[in-house]
């Protein structure tokens, strides 16, 4: 190597050692499967990716004037995920945007009261929705421990005015004479605002 470049490298060695004795090299930034950044609160939802949801049908008519949705969030993970960091999205299709939506808990074991929802219109539309309903918790919900579910949540969208739905055409919708609670891909789970489980409409 020739002097030049020796004293180079020397210098930068010891530049780096500076750096990194005072913190000041920056850590690389991790991307999302959309090419951003990595959001805030991705290493906890990847922490929490024991959690999943099911649900299992009420009424299979269609058209029906309400959609119900019967869930629970299973945790088969190793550590207590508080629910105020959790969220579920409901993806259907509203054919009368001029009847205004309802949102309904009729029975929840972590209480009803302890439920958050809201409605939103998506831009563009997809596969078999144009609004996707929110379910969220408050700090009074707890965490679901490892190993343990939330029980069941018993939820209803109907319109101000009972307009009809086309349950066929609502992702999240789903017709199972059983009857019975099954692991679902169309109810999607997030902790953080991360994706954790589910597949959201294309």
């Amino acid at each position: 190597m020739k002097k030049g470049r020796l004293n180079a490298a020397i210098i930068s060695t010891g530049l780096l050692a500076a750096l990194l004795g005072f913190g000041a090299v920056p850590a690389a930034q991790g991307s999302t499967a959309q090419g951003g950044t990595a959001q805030r609160g991705a290493a906890p939802a990847a922490a929490a990716s024991g959690l999943r949801v099911q649900d299992r049908s009420h009424d299979n008519d269609n058209p029906d004037n309400t959609l119900y949705a019967l869930y629970q969030i299973l945790n088969s993970g190793t550590d207590s995920v508080p629910l105020t960091s959790v969220t579920m999205r409901y993806w259907f299709t509203n054919e009368n945007s001029a009847d205004p939506l309802v949102f309904a808990c009729d029975w929840a074991q972590v209480n009803c009261a302890n439920i958050t929802s809201k409605f939103v219109t998506l831009s563009p539309t997809r596969t078999k929705a144009n609004t996707y309903l929110e379910i969220g918790f408050t700090a009074a919900a707890g965490s679901v421990a490892a190993g343990q579910g939330t029980g069941e949540i018993q939820t209803r969208v109907h319109h101000v005015n009972w307009s009809n739905f086309t349950t066929t055409d609502s992702y999240s919708f789903i017709s199972d004479e059983s009857f019975t609670y099954k692991d679902t891909q169309t109810v999607t789970l997030y902790v953080n605002g991360a994706l954790v489980w589910g597949t959201e409409p294309s």
